[in-house]
């Protein structure tokens, strides 16, 4: 829920509709500044093998997927087929994962597998026939797990990543318009204060 309200709430600084992505252009979510619809999957999955339709046309309509890893997510059949349905679109590098609970990579400890939190179509690429090879993959994740990047830094990774621009810029641009919030509301406390003088 925090991590939905946050993308669909997010302002994206001014300043970031100048810069051209990694292909040369500008999405145009930046240029509108806003990360919206963001299609959460709420509704019960079916019990046949197939995905629901809205689920599937969200997957069709969207540029980006975020993962929220966890172990219960990396043992879910259905977390996995979603995941399948986008890389077949040819989007495997639209994924982003955020880890919320357990430990990437566990799984190549069998002492530990109980803890693997990235699902393994996650962790694997795809081949052209659709199906998951055993080539491991390297996903960029974010982590707001307590001592790792915590909340605001993880849903800023996961907004860096979807907007095209570094972490550390974004970051950056998020503390100067902090500072400049503050200005602004201790300059409205002064002028209120000579006011009442």
């Amino acid at each position: 829920t925090w991590l939905h309200e946050g993308l669909e709430n997010y302002k994206i600084p001014w300043g970031l509709q100048q810069r051209e992505t990694s292909d040369g252009s500008i999405p145009k979510k930046v240029l509108l500044r806003r990360l919206y619809p963001i299609f959460r999957d709420r509704e019960e999955l079916p019990s046949s093998a197939d995905l629901g339709d809205a689920i599937n046309q969200a997957i069709q309509e969207s540029a980006y997927m975020v993962v929220i890893c966890s172990p219960r997510a990396a043992q879910s059949h259905w977390v996995n087929e979603e995941i399948m349905q986008f890389k077949r679109l040819g989007r495997s590098d639209y994924i982003l994962c955020l880890i919320v609970d357990g430990k990437p990579n566990a799984s190549l400890n069998p002492e530990l597998a109980h803890e693997e939190c990235l699902p393994l179509a996650v962790r694997y690429e795809i081949a052209s026939n659709g199906l998951l090879t055993d080539i491991p993959t390297e996903p960029i994740a974010a982590d707001a797990r307590e001592g790792r990047d915590g909340k605001p830094n993880a849903l800023l990774k996961v907004i860096a990543g979807m907007i095209g621009v570094g972490f550390d810029d974004l970051k950056q641009r998020e503390a100067t318009r902090l500072h400049r919030r503050v200005a602004w509301a201790t300059s409205i406390s002064l002028a209120l204060v000579a006011l009442v003088v």
